[in-house]
């Protein structure tokens, strides 16, 4: 097994899947079934979260590999003979 793939990937997949697939169904009788106006509001308010973060993630992906590219050249060492100065100088 090498150390670049995600563990048990199809079960995460299918637990992701099924999660979305029943937050669905609660979303559905929430918003058109239920007549609860404050939880129409927060499944509502919920929804509008993930696509936050959705697009959060998806932006921020993008941008690391930019950086990650850019950035080839640099190394960092941390060695016990050249420790970093955290003095005011």
């Amino acid at each position: 097994m090498t150390h670049d793939r995600i563990p048990h990937l199809p079960i995460v997949i299918a637990a992701s899947g099924l999660a979305i697939a029943g937050y669905a169904v609660f979303s559905y009788w929430a918003v058109f079934i239920s007549n609860d106006a404050a939880l129409r509001g927060d499944t509502i308010g919920t929804w509008k979260s993930f696509a936050v973060l959705a697009f959060g993630f998806w932006l921020g992906s993008s941008s690391a590999g930019k950086a990650k590219s850019e950035m080839t050249d640099v190394r960092v060492t941390n060695r016990k003979d050249d420790p970093v100065s955290v003095k005011e100088q």
